[in-house]
């Protein structure tokens, strides 16, 4: 079995800001990650035959060595954005997906679903995925996910979460991306609904088939979050019929975690180094002020490199 000096779970930005430094300084590094794109909230997503761009469109930041990092990482151009004096905004100018798929390139990823750790007596730690799949080694593991999945990910571990990391908690956003036949691009139906707030047309072939991506607003997506996946699918796939009587549903997905902004975090610390499992990392966007907006791409960004010096 190949060990692996570090093995980190989640190739969002900041499990490839830890990747690529740390290769860089001679280590070796594998990402685990279970969806199909490398970048988290700056992936781009599969459907109906389109990849579609529908990440983030900017990074809201202070601090010069995440955009350092970012520029250097993906040669991403920024402007800034103006007419604010509590935060610094910074856009993009051309798709984030694209932006990912470049600050990706070379890093080496396995798309696996991660379920738990065990650290053996020799203090190797064995990564599980699927339960029972067979076991990755490492001397050390970082866990990046959105904070409660790495809570869960301690939890099957036998490593149960401090109270800090237990007291995360993220906003949900449930998002419904589609492919339909029949609307044009439209808001003025936005005033009707008391489930979708935003509506975003990504693409129209000339066959008229539309791609189209649904905000639930954060109250319907707060109070359906415990409700099955499956149900609260069909629930936004009404609300669509009913804006849009005319539309025939082609293909759709509900996306769920990757929209979810942190609202509580462990303000004091861009990482946590987990007393109970030895060798075993927490990370990402859970940690640092949250500032004047919860977008969390500084906040994930300031949390690699930091863990990536400590592992050094």
């Amino acid at each position: 079995m190949q060990t692996w000096d570090v093995v980190v779970v989640g190739s969002g930005v900041c499990g490839l800001t830890i990747a690529h430094t740390l290769t860089e300084r001679g280590r070796s590094v594998l990402l685990l990650d279970k969806g199909s794109r490398p970048g988290g909230r700056l992936a781009s997503r599969p459907l109906g035959g389109m990849l579609l761009n529908t990440s983030v469109a900017n990074v809201i930041a202070d601090d010069d060595e995440v955009m350092a990092e970012i520029t250097r990482r993906t040669g991403a151009k920024f402007t800034p954005a103006s007419g604010s004096d509590r935060f610094s905004e910074w856009n993009f100018t051309e798709p984030a997906g694209d932006i990912a798929a470049r600050w990706a390139a070379g890093a080496v990823i396995r798309h696996t679903f991660v379920t738990h750790f065990e650290v053996e007596t020799n203090g190797l730690i064995h990564v599980v995925p699927h339960g029972t799949g067979d076991a990755i080694a490492a001397e050390q593991l970082v866990l990046t996910a959105p904070l409660p999945q790495s809570a869960e990910i301690l939890r099957l571990s036998g490593a149960d979460a401090t109270p800090p990391l237990a007291a995360v908690t993220y906003e949900r956003r449930d998002v419904l991306l589609c492919v339909v036949v029949g609307p044009e691009e439209s808001e003025h139906f936005l005033d009707e609904s008391a489930v979708i707030d935003l509506i975003r047309m990504r693409h129209r072939d000339d066959t008229g088939l539309v791609w189209l991506e649904l905000f639930a607003n954060y109250e319907w997506s707060a109070l359906h979050a415990h409700v099955d996946a499956n149900f609260a699918h069909a629930a936004l796939l009404h609300e669509l019929r009913r804006l849009y009587p005319g539309a025939r549903v082609m293909n759709s997905e509900l996306k769920r975690w990757r929209y979810a902004d942190s609202r509580i975090t462990v303000p004091n610390a861009t990482f946590d180094a987990e007393q109970s499992a030895s060798g075993v990392i927490v990370a990402g966007d859970g940690f640092g002020l949250l500032r004047d907006h919860p977008n969390g791409i500084e906040r994930a960004v300031r949390s690699g490199l930091d863990v990536a010096a400590a592992l050094a």
